[in-house]
């Protein structure tokens, strides 16, 4: 019962800013995937930025490009809304 209600509460910030902080690295490492691998061999490489690259530019398909893009956005957003909304709710409650 402690466990659930003192140890995982105060693990909440360093999960979420962890997940966060790597979520940019695997967006940020795009320049490096691409000059080392160019994306290969096969899928072992492959991040959610050069797939974004490879159907926009690589492939001609703007629109699946994009699409990606906007979803990888909102998968994001769809954790740091909740979680904001709920350190600023309780930092003012408290």
């Amino acid at each position: 019962r402690i466990y659930w209600r003192v140890v995982l509460p105060s693990l909440r910030p360093v999960f979420f800013s962890s997940l966060m902080i790597l979520s940019h690295i695997a967006i940020k490492s795009f320049d490096l995937v691409a000059a080392m691998t160019a994306g290969g061999p096969g899928y072992s490489s492959d991040l959610p930025a050069m797939f974004m690259y490879s159907f926009t530019f690589s492939r001609g398909q703007m629109g699946m490009g994009s699409a990606s893009a906007m979803l990888m956005l909102g998968a994001i957003l769809a954790i740091l809304v909740p979680y904001l909304y709920s350190e600023l709710r309780s930092k003012r409650h408290a």
